[in-house]
């Protein structure tokens, strides 16, 4: 979807479905993909600009954000803070680096794995390949509701523990314990308010709160631009 303020997995709404007491890797991911609009949809969507405002209450912190995201594996977020300034974190499809008026980094290691997958366009095709080991370990409740939770461990990095909703299908939350600037963070995030992106059949979170060790995040999404055209060199470290 910042390293200080990490990426986000954008996932997304079906019609209800009657509750299942079990369930498959291959059928939940099946699900998921058709919650969010399906192959077909997704697959007519090969970049997106989305533009919103986010606040970190814990410090008193508010601004703007701008994610640019291209297929197949290109991300940069622009964060700008009031009374601090611009924070760029992206991945061009090769290296990961962030950059802040306190200075920059250039992405190494578990950091720079975790940067990779989060710019992979349309993860959710991708589920098997990310997460080459991904298991069902029964249900939990998400804000009340009934949700699976899934235990997805990359080749390289620490699982992520994913709760889709038993009814949408939807990635409602997230966890994991990721590299940050400021070193290993466990970083909870949970999305809401699925609606669908312009007329596409593509439907994401326009509301994402983020747990972390300085405080919780909240970004609410204002507008998603699909198919926009944007050049490689935006995603170049400034």
């Amino acid at each position: 979807m910042f390293r200080f303020f990490l990426s986000f997995l954008i996932c997304l709404p079906l019609l209800p479905m009657a509750a299942q007491d079990a369930i498959s890797v291959d059928e939940l991911i099946e699900k998921h993909i058709a919650a969010m609009g399906g192959r077909e949809a997704m697959s007519k969507v090969s970049s997106l600009v989305m533009t919103g405002s986010f606040e970190l209450p814990a410090m008193g912190a508010s601004g703007t954000i701008t994610i640019y995201q291209k297929a197949p594996n290109k991300r940069l977020a622009v964060i700008n803070i009031d009374g601090f300034g611009e924070i760029y974190q992206g991945f061009d499809g090769e290296r990961g680096f962030s950059v802040s008026p306190m200075g920059s980094i250039d992405m190494s290691g578990q950091m720079l794995e975790d940067a990779k997958r989060d710019a992979v366009f349309h993860p959710e095709l991708r589920l098997k390949e990310l997460y080459p080991k991904i298991e069902v370990k029964g249900k939990g409740k998400v804000n009340g509701r009934d949700a699976w939770i899934v235990s997805m461990t990359p080749e390289k990095g620490n699982p992520v523990t994913a709760y889709f909703d038993a009814e949408t299908f939807l990635m409602v939350k997230n966890s994991a314990v990721r590299m940050t600037d400021q070193g290993e963070a466990e970083i909870e995030s949970e999305f809401g308010e699925f609606r669908e992106v312009a007329g596409t059949g593509v439907r994401a979170p326009h509301l994402i709160k983020q747990k972390m060790p300085i405080g919780e995040i909240i970004l609410r999404i204002t507008e998603i631009k699909p198919n926009a055209e944007i050049p490689d060199s935006r995603f170049a470290k400034p």
